[in-house]
């Protein structure tokens, strides 16, 4: 009887230590600071705000761990998200966009700061873009083929 009680026991840990949702990130992903969404798809940085400061009509903070299925940006949301509304929305590129311009295919997939942006609609505000690495696969990542990740914090600060 012990037996199957400590069996039961340690089954019920392992199963719940592996229902826990993990973010799909690259191997060197690090998040000390909130996303910032504007108008619910423009991926931004702190500079952008700080620069529309004046602009700012709304501003909400997501801290808690938001549910993958109802939420699109899930994977965006280990440092907490800051949703902003502004009066003017910035200049932006789309990650199809983006993924032309560097010479690959627009539906690949995109990582913003390592971690992969898992809805298409997306936009990265163009004056928060601070480096855009091309990633080719490897054994460490895990990768199918080339993709994109763009910083829009410095690396210094994650």
């Amino acid at each position: 009887m012990k037996k199957i009680l400590s069996i039961s026991i340690f089954m019920f840990f392992i199963l719940n230590t592996y229902s826990q949702e993990d973010y799909v990130k690259l191997p060197y992903a690090k998040s000390n600071s909130p996303t910032i969404i504007i108008e619910k798809d423009i991926i931004a940085n702190e500079s952008t705000i700080e620069v529309s400061k004046a602009l700012i009509t709304g501003m909400s903070v997501m801290k808690l761990k938001p549910n993958r299925k109802e939420h699109k940006f899930f994977n965006l949301s280990e440092g907490g998200i800051v949703f902003v509304t502004l009066k003017e929305t910035p200049a932006f590129k789309t990650q199809a966009e983006l993924n032309e311009f560097f010479g690959i295919h627009k539906d690949n997939q995109v990582y913003l700061n390592g971690y992969l942006i898992e809805d298409k609609d997306y936009k990265i505000a163009t004056n928060s873009i601070v480096e855009v690495e091309l990633i080719k696969p490897d054994s460490r990542n895990k990768l199918e083929g080339k993709t994109i990740n763009i910083w829009v914090t410095k690396k210094s600060n994650i």
